[in-house]
């Protein structure tokens, strides 16, 4: 059974995101705004400029946490995702199997 869990939403133009510990951390200049932990993610999406570090989307990239990056007005700017596991010769020589097939029918 899939989990489903939770997306956050950071809509402040000025905060940046960083890791600390097991931890998204949504920073505004000097003042911490919250602290969410990672294990209850599934997406982050945020509307700033400013991002966020290379070790939080590390983190996210190896827990398939989704970041998706927006312009503060919600232009598409970037999506960053963990690794994709599969092999293509693989599905290759499927799509040639199911090809043959259809034209035998």
């Amino acid at each position: 059974m899939r989990k489903l869990l939770n997306t956050l939403y950071v809509m402040t133009e000025s905060c940046y995101l960083t890791l600390d510990g097991e931890n998204i951390v949504i920073i505004d200049g000097e003042k911490t705004l919250g602290r969410f932990p990672l294990h209850t993610l599934e997406n982050v999406v945020c509307f700033t400029y400013k991002g966020a570090t290379p070790a939080l989307m590390g983190a996210c990239a190896e827990r398939e946490i989704g970041m998706n990056f927006f312009s503060p007005r919600g232009k598409f700017l970037a999506r960053a995702v963990g690794r994709e596991y599969g092999n293509v010769l693989l599905r290759k020589e499927q799509y040639r199997i199911s090809d043959n097939q259809d034209r035998s029918i």
